[in-house]
């Protein structure tokens, strides 16, 4: 019995001890392993947080400038409740110079952009609940590319549209810049703590996002589209290797003045209506005659045709019910492919894709990259992103007429602007489809080099005669074609003009979508610029064409 007794108590003993042991190594683990974290969190439930700015990487172009124009200024914060328990005359002087909805019970950041006399001056003030501090303003007024950078929302800091959408996890920060005050129950500042400076540990983190884009040439894009386009799109891009240099939209919109676009929405009712926030590099339209380039390539690749075939041309051609009139109601009578080419002769193309056949023409369009996303990250279309266009299958023109229409790029055909760049540059470049590349590498803070996104790979759809004839035959567009307005003796310029309807009237004109994809060359040197142009006038864009290729060439000539 006694051995029994001494059995119970030894195993009650050896529990105590156990449970002494577990609670003693938790209360070590919580003090020493946890103590600062807990600390920390205590801390934290007694503040007052003013986000400061939202800690993300950068947006840089190829050589390091950054695309934001964001920078850093001197912001007045207010802690309405620390406010309140100052001097009442103090709190008057202060009312009278900030908005009133800064003095609302939540604290936030009153005024931006403090000037030296307005920062010497609320200093000065020794205020409680007013402090001057410092932030990251992500955008400035002199953003480019916004349409390919996108933006934040204003409220959470997160990536909304574009590339900030795209990369948001690797822009975003592991914590955002704040401001804090630390008090107690009766929220009064606790000595030693008082207001507080939070922000990330990580040194490495948000990475920076470099891409391919380059700065100078897209300011030039953009300085030229601000002076001549009201809604369109441009795109610079290399044919050799894929990468974007520029990418332009308009109408523009400014990142960071996103709020007040929101807030007096009412007030910007025609803003709204010209949809600044569309990236139409990346909308698809019916491209018109740019869409021939497809029917020459199919045409030259069938073996039967080359640029001195000749057709003729009576002016108009009569398919089913519809008769479909050429270029300029002119009849060009006998005329070589080239000719039509450069001419735009509907009939001839018409001709040209009746003897080729449906299922040819939609092969080719497709080999060619259209009817098909590209890729580049800016998101599908359902998040302002990246539309496919469309190209109909052969199923889809039952009709002589059907083809006709796609023949010349009208009907159901849609393309994107940069559809139409990289098939521009299959041509260029010899006869490769190149996936386009926008983002180049991701990057610490220390600027290492974490990630680095590879050149677009490369397809064959062309033989190397097809695209050297093909090239050809642009160069004529612009030396005595549609594209003269692109003309300029002291550049090599290559190109196809187009036109669709819009289906809408200005003046009682109807207007039209107006398009020019050509190539700059000088030596080894070589770049794509696509441009298309609503609501223009005839030949507006190789206009516009041609004084984008002259500006930018001094880049174009040292750009890697």
């Amino acid at each position: 019995m006694k051995l029994k007794r001494w059995q119970r108590i030894l195993t009650l003993l050896y529990c105590c001890i156990i449970i002494f042991l577990f609670f003693s190594f938790r209360l070590a683990y919580l003090q020493i392993a946890r103590g600062k974290i807990l600390a920390r969190d205590a801390v934290r439930q007694r503040a007052h947080v003013v986000t400061l700015d939202y800690n993300r990487g950068d947006i840089r172009d190829r050589n390091g400038v950054s695309l934001l124009g964001g920078e850093k200024e001197k912001v007045l914060v207010l802690f309405p409740g620390l406010l309140a328990k100052g001097n009442p005359e103090m709190l008057e002087v202060v009312s009278s110079l900030v908005p009133a909805s800064s003095l609302s019970e939540k604290p936030s950041i009153a005024l931006r952009k403090l000037s030296e006399h307005e920062e010497k001056l609320f200093k000065e003030l020794q205020c409680s609940g007013v402090v001057v501090a410092e932030a990251q303003k992500r955008y400035g007024l002199q953003a480019l590319a916004t349409h390919v950078v996108g933006h934040v929302g204003p409220e959470d800091g997160e990536g909304k549209v574009g590339l900030e959408l795209t990369f948001n996890k690797e822009l975003s920060g592991s914590v955002p810049h704040a401001l804090a005050a630390v008090v107690d129950g009766k929220n009064n500042l606790i000595e030693g703590l008082g207001f507080r400076l939070w922000g990330a540990s990580a040194p490495y983190r948000p990475y920076n996002l470099v891409l391919t884009i380059d700065s100078n040439i897209q300011k030039k894009v953009e300085d030229i589209m601000d002076r001549r386009v009201k809604r369109g799109a441009a795109i610079v891009i290399n044919p050799q290797n894929g990468d974007i240099l520029a990418m332009a939209s308009r109408p523009n919109y400014f990142q960071a003045n996103l709020s007040d676009y929101m807030r007096n929405a009412e007030n910007n009712a025609s803003f709204f209506e010209a949809q600044p926030f569309i990236n139409r590099s990346i909308l698809s339209y019916p491209p018109g005659s740019v869409f021939k380039i497809v029917v020459a390539a199919a045409a030259l690749e069938s073996g039967n045709y080359s640029p001195d075939s000749t057709f003729y041309c009576p002016g108009s051609v009569q398919i089913g019910d519809r008769l479909f009139r050429c270029h300029q109601n002119k009849a060009h009578g006998y005329i070589t492919l080239a000719q039509a080419f450069a001419h735009s002769c509907n009939t001839t193309f018409i001709e040209l894709a009746m003897k080729l056949g449906r299922k040819t023409i939609y092969d080719y369009a497709l080999k060619l990259g259209l009817g098909q996303i590209t890729g580049i990250p800016l998101g599908s279309s359902v998040q302002g992103g990246e539309t496919a266009g469309y190209i109909p299958s052969p199923q889809e023109m039952p009709y002589l007429g059907d083809l006709a229409l796609t023949a010349i790029g009208q009907g159901r055909v849609e393309a994107t602007p940069l559809q139409i760049a990289c098939l521009t540059s299959a041509a260029v470049n010899g006869g490769y489809l190149i996936k386009p590349r926008l983002a180049g590498a991701l990057q610490t803070q220390d600027g290492d080099e974490i990630k680095k996104f590879p050149a677009g790979e490369k397809t064959r759809v062309l033989s190397p005669l097809t695209a050297a004839q093909i090239r050809f035959m642009m160069l004529g567009v612009v030396e005595y074609g549609t594209g003269k307005g692109a003309s300029n003796n002291k550049l090599l310029l290559g190109g196809k003009s187009g036109t669709a309807e819009t289906g809408r009237l200005f003046n009682g004109e109807p207007q039209q979508y107006s398009w020019f994809a050509g190539f700059w060359a000088k030596g080894e040197n070589k770049a794509v610029i696509t441009v298309f142009v609503e609501e223009a006038t005839r030949g507006s864009a190789a206009e516009l064409f041609g004084t984008i290729a002259k500006e930018i060439e001094p880049e174009l000539t040292h750009s890697p």
